[in-house]
């Protein structure tokens, strides 16, 4: 029944329309883009190399300041555990000297130093359950680590074994001084 309903209407709508017309095909030449030339593509080509050379003379440029930049990163850790051991610090001292350990955690692996990202971070660790005048050995272990690990410069295959293990055995004495 459904068929001859749907036969029969369809046959009514034939009758009244005329026929359908073909549709032209869609214009996409705003979506293709034109072939190259091989001689624009070998133009792009040296253009992106060109590029990629400033790129890298602007790295080598910034390179330098990372070093300055991390030592100075250092110098504020430093400063701020020395007033930290003051008789008279107060939990802002310890504060200011777990915003240093944070700010080098962020910082040190885009500086080439992530052996010291990971020290400061158990340092920040460390600090975040630590009251004035607690942890002083190991804070003091933490800092002096960054301090040799900066010094030790960011680059050699021998500087990051050994600050992988300085690095190990620090965070396994915070795990058990925390957990402790």
């Amino acid at each position: 029944m459904l068929g001859r309903l749907f036969s029969s209407a369809t046959g009514s709508i034939g009758k009244s329309r005329r026929q359908a017309q073909p549709l032209p095909p869609p214009d996409i030449s705003r979506v293709l883009k034109p072939q190259r030339t091989e001689a624009a593509t070998v133009a792009a080509l040296s253009h992106a190399e060109t590029l990629g050379e400033e790129a890298e003379r602007a790295l080598d440029g910034l390179a330098e300041q990372f070093e300055t930049w991390m030592r100075r990163d250092l110098d504020a850790l430093r400063y701020a555990w020395a007033d930290a051991q003051l008789p008279e610090s107060t939990a802002e001292d310890y504060r200011r000297l777990y915003t240093c350990a944070h700010n080098i955690t962020g910082a040190a692996p885009s500086y080439g130093y992530p052996a010291v990202s990971r020290l400061s971070k158990s340092l920040c660790q460390l600090l975040s359950h630590t009251k004035p005048g607690e942890n002083a050995p190991l804070i003091n272990l933490h800092v002096e680590a960054c301090r040799a690990a900066i010094a030790a410069g960011p680059v050699g295959d021998a500087s990051h074994s050994v600050a992988d293990a300085v690095c190990d055995a620090l965070e396994r004495r915070v795990a058990a001084k925390l957990a402790g």
